[in-house]
């Protein structure tokens, strides 16, 4: 119990002021390394004394930059449209083949249509025999033939009369329209003999 005496407030820890704490040695810490001379960086250096040349050197050098210069500013537009007009042809390629695609499929359809209307003529042709609408008449309706005392004809002595509208004309109020349409029955009247 006596080791325990030292501690204070009953806590396991150990007091810092007593001296019957144990003390710890620790290792020194190690010497760092002595630091490298720092080298210089790449932008810190000082640049390079380039040989300039003759006149004739320099001028052929200025024409090679400005050839250069010129170069890609006509060859950078004209690739750029060069590329342009590879992708419209390329769309306008994939479009086509789209619409030969659609036109083959509408060739089928109307060989098939065709094929169909051949069909249902001859249908209609052989459905449509007057011996078997008469036989049908009489037996299913129960119709009878006329006799020639029970057929009456009319006949007209007047003109037939066609009235031809122009397209492009419009009456302009409700009034001129009424008046046309009771102008037009009184021609066709006037036209019929009493």
């Amino acid at each position: 119990m006596a080791e325990l005496a030292d501690l204070t407030y009953g806590s396991l820890a150990y007091d810092p002021l007593s001296t019957a704490a144990p003390q710890i040695d620790f290792p020194p810490e190690p010497e760092a390394p002595p630091r490298p001379a720092e080298e210089p960086r790449p932008y810190a250096q000082p640049r390079q004394r380039v040989r300039l040349g003759t006149r004739e050197e320099l001028a052929a050098l200025a024409a090679g930059r400005r050839r250069t210069a010129l170069a890609a500013a006509v060859l950078v537009p004209l690739a750029a449209a060069c590329l342009v007009l590879v992708m419209m042809l390329l769309q306008a390629h994939i479009r086509l083949a789209a619409v030969s695609d659609e036109a083959a499929a509408l060739e089928t359809r109307i060989a098939e249509l065709r094929a169909a209307r051949a069909r249902l003529e001859i249908q209609s042709e052989s459905a449509f025999n007057m011996e078997e609408v008469e036989q049908t008449a009489r037996t299913v309706i129960g119709m009878i033939k006329a006799d020639s005392d029970q057929v009456s004809y009319l006949r007209s002595t007047s003109q037939d009369v066609a009235v031809i509208l122009e397209a492009g004309r419009r009456e302009a109020t409700v009034w001129s329209r009424l008046n046309g349409f009771f102008e037009r029955i009184g021609a066709y009247f006037a036209a019929v003999p009493s």
